[in-house]
């Protein structure tokens, strides 16, 4: 593996890493019934409360959690162990978190007309993540 690939794995990590740790902020969050102070915007409880704000009983957070904790991993195994199959797992996965991340911004943005910044933030992450994948991608 190269040097630029390596560095575009790592800087992966660190993305996801943080997303990772945004997610699960939120996700504790709500199973404490609490809501996180929302010193930039001021939506992050009407976001956050939203029938949008849940997939089933779980709470998207809890599946955004999951999501970056597969992509630490499977950078994890890219950076010790380069096999294409992780490769192959990782751009669907990436590809499918950039598409969530969009739909739940046009939901914050026109259906609720109201941000959580946690969410944006979480959401500027899984943008930054499909664009360096996408640039793994077009070095390959």
């Amino acid at each position: 593996m190269n040097l630029i690939k390596s560095n575009l794995f790592i800087i992966l990590l660190a993305l996801s890493f943080l997303g990772f740790l945004d997610s699960v902020y939120l996700t504790i969050l709500h199973y404490k019934n609490a809501f996180p102070p929302c010193s930039i915007t001021s939506g992050c409880e009407k976001v956050l409360t939203s029938a949008y704000s849940m997939l089933g009983p779980m709470p998207i957070a809890l599946f955004g959690s999951i999501f970056y904790l597969a992509v630490i991993i499977l950078c994890l195994f890219l950076i010790t162990n380069y096999k294409k199959i992780y490769l192959n797992i990782l751009y669907p996965l990436v590809f499918v978190g950039f598409i969530v991340s969009v739909i739940l911004f046009g939901v914050q943005a026109f259906i609720l007309r109201s941000f959580c910044q946690y969410c944006v933030i979480s959401e500027i992450i899984s943008f930054l993540i499909f664009g360096f994948t996408f640039l793994l991608w077009k070095k390959k």
